[in-house]
C-alpha cells in the first residue's frame, strides 16, 4: 500500500475504536468526517483504484451512521457499524498486499529519464489482421530516452484505456519517467536499442529495463504490435485486442509445421515493424527543429525481446545492418537465429541450465521436438560465431519482465525462487553490459569477470568458430 492510503487505514480504525467507546464518540464522529475528507484529497492527489474501495465503503459508512440532520447520531449500536467497517478495512488491506501499488525500480543511470509515446502509420503495408480489409498497418510505440531537466508529471504505468477491470488500477501506478521531457543534449547522439514484447504482451512489459538503459544514455523503442499486443489504445479511440493464434504459447495444439507457418508469419511482421520505426526515428534525427534533431544514432542500434520478442530481436538483427546486437530474454528463436552472421553479437538469457538439448531427444510432442531443434540451432550458432548464454538458476519465463512486481503471490506474478529485486539488478546489469560492449565498445567486468557477480547467474561465453565447450564464468558470486 502506498503510504497516503496506510494513514487513511490509520484514520479509519481510529475512528471505529472512538465510536465504540461511550467516552470517546463524539470524538470518533468528528474523525470519520475527517476521514471522509483526507480520503477525497487522497484520491484526488494519488487516483483512485479497487483494491481500496472496500475502505472507502467503510469510511462512507460510518460517517452516513453517526451523524444525521441536527447533529445527533444516528449509531445507537455502534457494533454494527463498527464490525462491518474492520471487516471493509481489512479487505482493502488484504487486496492491496495481493495485487499492490507496486514501484518501479528506481533508474541507476546519471540521465533523469524522459517518455513520449507515439502514434505511427506504415502507409506501405496492408494490415492483414485487421476486420477491415485494406487498412494499413498502424503502430503505437513508446520511447525512454536520457532527458534535460523537467518538472512535467510522471508518466503512466499504462494508460486507462489498454487496461482491463482488474488491471486498471496499473494506470494509476507512477513510473520513473517524466511525460514528453525535453530529450538531452549531453553525450548525443544515443544510441538506439529496440525493445519487443512477448507473445500476447505489451510495450510496457520491461519497464523496469527500458528506464534502466535510458538513465545510462540509451534511446528505447518498445513497439505495440498490433493484433498480437494483448491491447492497442490508437488516439481515435479504438482499442485493439490481441486476435493472434496461440499456437505459438500452446505448441501441442498443432504440428510442427503449423506452429512454423504461425510464428513465421508473425516474425516477418514484426520484423517489418521494427524496421518501419527505425526508419522513422532515423528520420526524426535528421529533421531540424524536433526535439530528436541530432539526438540519435540509428546506425549503432541494437535489439532486445522477451520470449518471442526475442525472436523478433534476433531476427531484426540479422535483417538490417544497422542493428549491430541482440538480446533474447528466454525464448525459443524460431528458426531467426539461422540468418545470423559474424558481426551479429548475441546474448542468450535462459531460465534452465540444459537448454542445448545435449540429455534430449524429440520425444513425439510438439514442444519437446520444437525445443530440441530450436536448441540445436542456438548451439551451431554460438560454435560458429560466437556469443553469450546468460543462465539464471531459479528464473521463471516471467521474470524478465515486470511481472514478478505485481504481486508477492507467484499465482499472480508467476515468478521463480529469485526476489525480484536481485532477478531486476541480475537482468539489468547484463543487459547494460552487452550494450555497452557491442554498441559503445566499453569493456564490462559483468562480460570478463571470471567469478560470476551474482550466485544465481552463470554466464558462458562462447568464442566464434570453437565447436568444443563454452568458457564459463564461476558461480559463486555476491
Amino acid at each position: 500500500m502506498r503510504p497516503l492510503e496506510v494513514f487513511l487505514l490509520v484514520l479509519g480504525v481510529i475512528s471505529v475504536v472512538c465510536l465504540l467507546n461511550g467516552k470517546w464518540r463524539p470524538f470518533g464522529r468528528r474523525l470519520a468526517v475527517v476521514s471522509l475528507m483526507y480520503l477525497l484529497a487522497e484520491t484526488v492527489w494519488e487516483g483512485a483504484h479497487w483494491q481500496m474501495a472496500p475502505a472507502y465503503l467503510a469510511i462512507g459508512l460510518l460517517c452516513l451512521c453517526a451523524w444525521i440532520r441536527g447533529g445527533k447520531p444516528l449509531l445507537r449500536r455502534p457494533i454494527w457499524v463498527c464490525i462491518p467497517a474492520l471487516l471493509l478495512f481489512a479487505a482493502s488491506a488484504g487486496l492491496s498486499w495481493m495485487l499492490p501499488m507496486f514501484r518501479l525500480p528506481k533508474p541507476t543511470g546519471p540521465y533523469p529519464v524522459g517518455t513520449t509515446i507515439l502514434y505511427l502509420k506504415d502507409a506501405s503495408r496492408i494490415e492483414d489482421a485487421a476486420l477491415i480489409s485494406g487498412q494499413p498497418r498502424e503502430l503505437m510505440v513508446q520511447i525512454w530516452y536520457p532527458a534535460g531537466a523537467s518538472s512535467n508529471r510522471w508518466a503512466r504505468y499504462r494508460e486507462p484505456r489498454e487496461t482491463n477491470l482488474r488491471s486498471s488500477y496499473q494506470s494509476e501506478i507512477a513510473t520513473n519517467s517524466r511525460l514528453d521531457a525535453p530529450v538531452a543534449s549531453a553525450g548525443a547522439p544515443f544510441p538506439v536499442i529496440l525493445f519487443n514484447h512477448g507473445w500476447g504482451s505489451r510495450r510496457t512489459n520491461d519497464t523496469f529495463l527500458t528506464e534502466e538503459l535510458a538513465s545510462h544514455g540509451y534511446v528505447v523503442a518498445s513497439i505495440d504490435h498490433t493484433y498480437n499486443a494483448s491491447v492497442v489504445a490508437f488516439p481515435d479511440g479504438r482499442v485493439v485486442h490481441n486476435n493472434s493464434s496461440d499456437l505459438v504459447g500452446d505448441p501441442d495444439g498443432g504440428t510442427p509445421e503449423q506452429v512454423r507457418a504461425v510464428w513465421n508469419k508473425e516474425l516477418a511482421k514484426q520484423t517489418a515493424d521494427e524496421r518501419f520505426v527505425l526508419d522513422r526515428l532515423e528520420a526524426m534525427n535528421l529533421a531540424s527543429g524536433t526535439p530528436w534533431f541530432g539526438r540519435l544514432n540509428t546506425h549503432l542500434a541494437g535489439a532486445i525481446g522477451h520470449s518471442f520478442g526475442g525472436s523478433a530481436a534476433t531476427e531484426l538483427c540479422a535483417a538490417d545492418a544497422r542493428v549491430h546486437a541482440s538480446i533474447n530474454m528466454d525464448g525459443w528463436f524460431f528458426g531467426a537465429i539461422q540468418a545470423r552472421g559474424p558481426d551479429q553479437a548475441l546474448l542468450f538469457m535462459d531460465t534452465s541450465d540444459d537448454y542445448f538439448g545435449l540429455i534430449r531427444s524429440p520425444g513425439g510432442d510438439v514442444d519437446a521436438d520444437l525445443n530440441t531443434s530450436d536448441s540445436a540451432d542456438l548451439a551451431a550458432s554460438l560454435r560458429k560465431y560466437g556469443g553469450y548464454v546468460l543462465t539464471l538458476k531459479g528464473a521463471e519465463h516471467e521474470d524478465f519482465t515486470d511481472q514478478p512486481l505485481v504481486s508477492p503471490l507467484r499465482r499472480f506474478s508467476h515468478r521463480g525462487d529469485i526476489p525480484p529485486p536481485e532477478l531486476e539488478s541480475i537482468v539489468r546489469t547484463y543487459v547494460l553490459a552487452f550494450f555497452d560492449e557491442t554498441l559503445r565498445g566499453k569493456e564490462t567486468e559483468a562480460l570478463h569477470s571470471r567469478i560470476s557477480l551474482f550466485r544465481e547467474a552463470t554466464l558462458e561465453s562462447w568464442p566464434a568458430n570453437n565447436p568444443f565447450a563454452a568458457s564459463i564464468s564461476g558461480k559463486a558470486g555476491k
